[in-house]
């Protein structure tokens, strides 16, 4: 009996398919100011999460996602590490100082199926939304840091342009894996993002 071996070629059409399917974060909306008609060149990245380790390794890996993709970026620890809870009107003056273009903005808004932003903010101007998310997720406790893994986190991303503080760019994002932890979490979410806004055409 002769044995005919099968050999299958996937496309790469089948191939990023495949690879999507396998993505354990994923955008759930993604909003876009239709007037801006700029590039992101240079951006300052901000976590907001009570644990500094979170914030710290959040806000590097985003800076080093940009920077693989030609855009100059910086974390908000390194520009002002004195700052252990960030006020916004810092952040603007920081930004300003050093010429920095952009600045992202991401926080979690639930551990659940609910994903509701706990703000009740759309996106306004910079100083008046993180306010309102610095009172919400560092004044109330809503984001327990003793959570190590969860079926369902959802973030929500804000990038802003520092000289008009208008929204630019926002979206929802849901991680799916329940074996995630934090850092993976991190890992995939810069990922995602940076495609989202490659697609919108806000990287060159």
């Amino acid at each position: 009996m002769v044995f005919v071996k099968k050999v299958f070629f996937v496309t790469p059409l089948v191939f990023l398919i495949l690879l999507s399917s396998c993505t354990t974060t994923k955008l759930k909306s993604v909003w876009k100011d239709n007037t801006f008609d700029g590039y992101i060149t240079n951006i300052m990245i901000v976590g907001v999460a009570p644990r500094q380790d979170v914030r710290k390794f959040y806000e590097k890996e985003f800076v080093k996602q940009f920077k693989e993709v030609g855009v100059e970026a910086m974390t908000s620890v390194e520009a002002i590490p004195s700052e252990d809870k960030l006020e916004a009107a810092v952040i603007l003056a920081e930004v300003r100082k050093r010429s920095i273009d952009m600045i992202m903005v991401t926080h979690v808004v639930s551990f659940d199926d609910e994903s509701i932003d706990p703000t009740g903010a759309s996106g306004g101007i910079f100083q008046t939304y993180y306010r309102n998310v610095s009172i919400t997720i560092l004044g109330s406790g809503y984001y327990d840091p003793g959570i190590q893994r969860t079926p369902g986190v959802t973030l929500v991303t804000k990038i802003y342009e520092a000289k008009t503080e208008k929204l630019v760019w926002s979206a929802m994002s849901k991680s799916l894996d329940p074996n995630f932890s934090r850092y993976d979490m991190v890992k995939s979410l810069s990922k995602v993002i940076i495609n989202s806004l490659r697609d919108n055409k806000l990287l060159r």
